[in-house]
């Protein structure tokens, strides 16, 4: 069985993000990341679900909600990882 390597790896590698996400945390920090990044990505996720509501697409609206969801929340995951802070203190 031969696996791929991270090196060998056929899919993309999305490395740029990672490095203006660690940029934008180490300049401005993570409170302004959170509502900076992420606030300005879950309002334009908001506009187009209101677009759509108006326009009588619900199930699109819908399916918008369900990306914003995914997309936010792994912002705020990765910028959690990036500033070294744990999700959970649970010990």
């Amino acid at each position: 069985m031969n696996f791929f390597t991270l090196e060998e790896s056929l899919g993309p590698r999305f490395i740029i993000f990672h490095y203006l996400i660690k940029w934008y945390l180490n300049h401005f920090g993570l409170l302004s990341y959170l509502l900076g990044v992420v606030g300005s990505v879950t309002a334009f996720f908001a506009y187009t679900v209101s677009l759509n509501i108006k326009k009588g697409e619900q199930d699109t609206a819908f399916m918008i909600i369900l990306l914003s969801l995914i997309v936010v929340g792994g912002l705020i995951g990765i910028g959690l990882d990036m500033a070294n802070i744990p999700a959970t203190t649970a010990y």
